[in-house]
């Protein structure tokens, strides 16, 4: 080939190439792929709390019925008055010589010894009875009955005369109506506050001075003008609904 021939070749070559080159870029080219940012999650919504039943507050103000009530077992006692003041005795004495399962409060302290009875021995539930009997006691009922107060006194807070069974046996002394005073159970009220009576040591007391039977007797009962000095509260109670009731 002569050297014009080349440069021809030469030249045809370069224009095809060039051609190809202008369709290329005319070519519409795909644009680059973005890649996908993914959203930020949503914050994960935090399970409901379920609220815990509230700690219970100790007891320092010694009233019945106060924080008991026929629900409250030996582990809210413990929670209630400390776990080394709550005693389970199975041999606690009742009355006419029978002995029960129970629970004792504070069975080292006479100023603050409670007994508790309860409907299920066994399992000790359902609150029935509580009892308090040392003379020296800080318990006191919500109604204002004391440990130590007089029939007279009692009559007074009441507003009316009350009925009491007479003394010298197992249930002598126990209030068993308060004749729709002041004292008796209110409408809608199912706990029952109680008391029961006990003679006043006193060497000169005649031994009729103060009915002794297991009938009931009257507060303003003529045959007896000085049982109201010579008888005081020397047991402080509640009484909670039955077994039903809870």
């Amino acid at each position: 080939m002569n050297l014009v021939a080349s440069r021809a070749a030469v030249a045809l070559s370069l224009c095809v190439l060039l051609s190809a080159c202008e369709r290329q870029a005319a070519t519409p080219q795909p644009a680059p792929a973005v890649k996908a940012t993914p959203s930020p999650a949503a914050p994960a919504q935090a399970a409901p709390s379920i609220a815990a039943e509230p700690a219970a507050q100790v007891v320092s103000d010694y009233v019945l019925p106060g924080a008991l009530a026929p629900d409250v077992g030996p582990e809210r006692l413990k929670q209630l008055f400390g776990a080394a003041n709550v005693r389970i005795d199975d041999h606690m004495p009742g009355p006419e010589g029978e002995e029960f399962r129970g629970v004792i409060l504070f069975a080292d302290d006479p100023t603050r010894r409670a007994v508790l009875h309860y409907q299920d021995e066994q399992q000790l539930r359902g609150l029935a009875f509580v009892s308090v009997r040392e003379p020296d006691t800080r318990w006191r009922l919500d109604n204002g009955i004391v440990m130590g107060m007089r029939l007279s006194e009692l009559v007074r807070l009441n507003g009316k005369p009350i009925r009491f069974s007479g003394m010298g046996w197992d249930y002598g002394g126990t209030i068993t109506d308060w004749n729709g005073g002041k004292l008796a159970s209110r409408d809608g009220d199912p706990v029952m506050r109680g008391a029961r009576l006990g003679q006043v040591p006193d060497p000169s007391m005649q031994a009729d001075a103060v009915p002794s039977s297991d009938a009931d007797y009257a507060s303003d009962d003529p045959k007896f003008p000085r049982q109201g000095e010579l008888l005081r509260v020397e047991e402080l109670s509640v009484s909670f609904p039955g077994e039903d009731d809870l």
